[in-house]
């Protein structure tokens, strides 16, 4: 079976698709994905096809979103937003759907899977369904669909069962529809409209996993909040995780002999424009601890890069082997990005998250809910926040309790099996 993998030209969102990728060609079927050209050395290495995207939706959006963040030091507000939405998500859509068309001429895709912010899937989803390949919709973010309490997505809201507190969460999902969600929609409607094709049937990120054939989340369904109502398309498989790469350094088996506590820092790949946001303040907070070892990954950055003078307990590194050094790691500080925090609980890993833009609120609003960490909800955390924090939950054992707990149900799920059984069957 020939299979189509899209995503945008963002690290975090490339990650899981590549994994799914990997897992369908080691299933026998052909693979291919269509994304970024920064990414097609690890495609190739994976043996699968990479298809690029226009340079206008690669190039230029990265180029748009290297701006956005240069500019944006810490959280934009609505109005900045939906420009940064826009120009990130919106505005390459046509680019990519006329890229998609030209390439199932030539790779005849029994199912495209994309992920959610792959707005070129969207004109062919809201086509005739019988002139499109099957849709896969893989979750590389919280799920956008509608929750129990009505609350809306992207300001991490706790769940709640009281009537108050629904009002509540009622007006600020009415704001955030007239100050986020018109805008993105009107604009995204627009483009459609200019191509024959009729309106979003939701906001923007919901409207592809609505819109798809079949909904599959990389988590477990402890993760994620109740629903308001039950999604046959939905499915859990467990986290994605990516083959072994990055370093695993040999201090960390010695530091677990001699008693200390492993704590892993990882500011991501989008956030870490500025490594003094959440690398230099926890190397602060925690650096003059002899019963610590902090590991650092920089996501890429040269280590240079870190304002701070890095002292006798840190190990740093631009990229870290997760799985191998995961099952030794204590604590994990980051900003809580979906990939990073759901392959940490995965292990049974507690965390301390930060960041109060993209999804980060969702992902540290189900942390707190799980109570399998702490969110320190800024982007600027100060270096006594954050050893506070660490000491909190080092010290209170029901942190890693409830961690373990997701965990060993991340571990009920073969991923790989799932994903591929589910894929077969919906083409089949």
């Amino acid at each position: 079976m020939k299979i189509l993998l899209a995503s945008i030209p963002a690290t975090g969102h490339f990650n899981p698709i590549l994994v799914a990728a990997r897992i369908l060609k080691e299933a026998g079927h052909d693979t291919a994905i269509y994304t970024s050209v920064v990414f097609r050395d690890k495609i190739e290495r994976a043996g699968v096809r990479f298809i690029p995207l226009p340079e206008d939706a690669d190039q230029g959006v990265r180029a748009f979103v290297a701006s956005f963040l240069e500019k944006h030091k810490v959280t934009p507000g609505p109005e900045e937003m939906v420009k940064g939405f826009t120009g990130a998500f919106i505005n390459p859509m046509i680019s990519q759907f006329r890229g998609l068309q030209v390439i199932l001429k030539g790779f005849p895709a029994e199912v495209v899977i994309h992920e959610m912010s792959f707005s070129g899937m969207l004109p062919m989803l809201l086509g005739p369904r019988s002139e499109r390949p099957a849709s896969v919709y893989l979750g590389v973010m919280p799920l956008p669909l509608e929750r129990a309490d009505g609350a809306p997505w992207g300001p991490g809201l706790l769940p709640s069962e009281d009537p108050e507190k629904r009002k509540e969460y009622a007006e600020i999902a009415r704001d955030l529809e007239e100050t986020k969600e018109l805008p993105l929609r009107r604009t995204a409607d627009k483009m459609l409209a200019d191509i024959g094709l009729p309106s979003l049937p939701t906001s923007l990120f919901a409207s592809e996993a609505v819109l798809a054939d079949l909904i599959l989340q990389p988590c477990s369904p402890l993760f994620e909040f109740p629903l308001r109502e039950p999604e046959e398309r939905l499915h859990f498989i467990g986290a994605l995780l990516p083959s072994g790469v990055g370093d695993a350094p040999a201090q960390i088996k010695e530091a677990k002999k001699a008693g200390r506590k492993i704590v892993l820092i990882s500011q991501g790949t989008s956030a870490n424009n500025d490594l003094g946001k959440l690398l230099a303040p926890t190397i602060l907070g925690l650096g003059d601890r002899d019963d610590l070892l902090l590991l650092v990954t920089t996501g890429g950055k040269p280590i240079e890069n870190i304002p701070c003078t890095l002292p006798p307990n840190t190990i740093a590194s631009q990229y870290l082997n997760f799985g191998q050094i995961l099952p030794d790691v204590d604590v994990l500080v980051a900003f809580g990005s979906y990939g990073t925090v759901t392959q940490t609980l995965s292990f049974g890993v507690p965390m301390v998250v930060v960041g109060k833009s993209e999804d980060k609120p969702e992902v540290a609003a189900r942390v707190t809910w799980t109570r399998t960490g702490i969110d320190l909800a800024t982007d600027t955390p100060t270096p006594q926040q954050i050893s506070d924090a660490v000491d909190q939950i080092l010290a209170r054992p029901e942190y890693r309790a409830c961690a373990q707990k997701l965990a060993r149900e991340f571990a009920s799920y073969d991923s790989a099996k799932k994903l591929t059984e589910l894929v077969e069957a919906l083409v089949g």
